[in-house]
């Protein structure tokens, strides 16, 4: 099973959030060796997936690895960004390996936006699927990113004090920990990863566990928390907060919005910073000062033990709230509330479920003879509650929520609670650290 490192950190550096995990590999499988954790990226320090202030940044992880007391220091490290780094499937005449190599270096010209002096790259051919016959063409596998962008994570690393092993690509990262782990579910199947993060969401497909189609586009969590800010006049602060406390797709009341009048009063406290604060529609309260009620509306995962920095970051940066209880049980103004920000946000929804049923459309135009099985939601937005049910009824396809630690052992590490909370957003950086333990 494994072709090399067997104990590594695994580093997932966002634009939001710096999210660390260590794994190793046991005679048992694969094993949780420290609490996986999220904080906060430092303001300013990375943008569009660029360290901007490596010394912030390096500051922020060499923290984490002491106080979490990370037992290596061997590390994987993603790039990432819809604007630094290109990974994409293109189909090229089929040739020899050398051919390819040689062939490679024309095709970058047309593929990447970046000067091929200024680039690293790597790519691979793809095996054809099982069954399918040989043709003219093959596929082949690209990842070119930015050389000073790759420099800057290798140099944040080393300032960490840690021991860079590769820089890998969030596609294949992500397809490592959910796909390649459990790998006899998906050996014959073509799968949908979606990873909605804070600035840009990823639509991957992968053929029996190999790329096949990659593509970002930029309605994120940020875009409907901004959305929210925009409808109400909120600042960005209280507009995030809202997002995380009232959003749910169920109270959407169809394509465009719900039927709530701007005019409806059920917010009262605007934003007002010099032009910003001329907001068209309600505006967002001071949160607590909501009526109280017998109903507990959760508005963070509730953190395992030594784990809550880790949980308030996240929920801070991009993940929704979970659900709650039902709409029928609640006081009307958190009622009006969840319609107010419903209605805010649904356009930036339902852009994001057209967009993934543009690219499934896309897809099976060119392999016809496909069956995509399913959708599996990773990401901080992710859990923005009724999102599955939604892209699922829209694309007839089964939709969830996935959980990278499904497949691993934490015994006595933390929760199950917390693994499945911290999960999706964790994805990334549990499948950089299966780079060299799963095949």
């Amino acid at each position: 099973m494994a072709k090399g490192a067997t104990h590594v950190l695994g580093l997932d550096i966002g634009n939001s959030t710096i999210k660390l995990v260590e794994l190793a590999l046991g005679r048992s499988g694969v094993q949780l060796v420290t609490e996986p954790v999220v904080v906060v990226t430092p303001p300013g320090s990375v943008a569009g997936g660029v360290i901007t202030d490596g010394t912030a940044v390096s500051e922020v992880i060499h923290s984490l690895v002491t106080e979490y007391r990370c037992k290596t220091k061997k590390t994987v490290a993603s790039v990432g960004g819809d604007t630094s780094v290109v990974a994409r499937v293109i189909s090229m005449p089929r040739m020899t390996g050398k051919e390819l190599e040689e062939a490679m270096q024309w095709e970058l010209d047309r593929q990447t936006p970046f000067p091929v002096d200024q680039v690293i790259y790597d790519f691979a051919p793809l095996p054809t699927p099982e069954g399918a016959p040989e043709g003219e063409n093959m596929e082949v596998f690209l990842a070119v990113g930015q050389e000073d962008m790759i420099n800057a994570h290798v140099q944040a690393l080393q300032t960490a004090k840690l021991v860079p092993l590769h820089i890998d690509v969030e596609p294949l990262a992500l397809a490592r920990a959910l796909i390649g782990l459990p790998d006899d579910k998906y050996r014959e199947q073509t799968a949908i990863i979606i990873d909605c993060g804070a600035t840009f969401t990823g639509i991957y497909i992968f053929r029996q566990g190999w790329p096949a189609f990659l593509r970002t586009v930029p309605t994120a969590g940020e875009a409907m928390t901004e959305a929210i800010r925009e409808e109400t006049g909120a600042s960005p602060e209280m507009a995030e907060q809202a997002k995380r406390q009232f959003a749910n797709v169920a109270a959407m009341g169809g394509e465009g919005g719900s039927s709530v009048a701007p005019e409806s009063g059920v917010f009262d406290s605007a934003y007002e910073e010099g032009s910003e604060s001329a907001g068209t529609g309600p505006v967002l309260p001071d949160l607590e000062t909501l009526p109280a009620t017998d109903v507990e509306v959760e508005t963070e995962p509730e953190p395992a033990p030594g784990a809550a920095a880790s949980a308030a970051a996240e929920a801070a940066a991009t993940a929704g709230a979970p659900g709650g209880p039902a709409p029928a049980d609640l006081p009307p103004e958190i009622v009006s509330a969840r319609e107010i920000v419903a209605e805010a946000i649904s356009q930036r929804v339902y852009d994001l479920v057209t967009e993934i049923g543009r690219s499934m459309d896309f897809y099976r135009r060119q392999h016809r003879d496909e069956r995509l099985t399913e959708i599996m939601l990773v990401g901080g937005s992710a859990h923005l509650p009724g999102l599955p049910e939604l892209i699922a009824a829209e694309t007839g396809l089964p939709t969830r929520i996935a959980n990278p630690f499904d497949h691993i052992s934490a015994d006595g590490i933390t929760t199950p609670e917390y693994l499945r909370d911290v999960g999706p957003t964790m994805a990334v950086a549990v499948g950089l650290a299966l780079r060299d333990m799963v095949e």
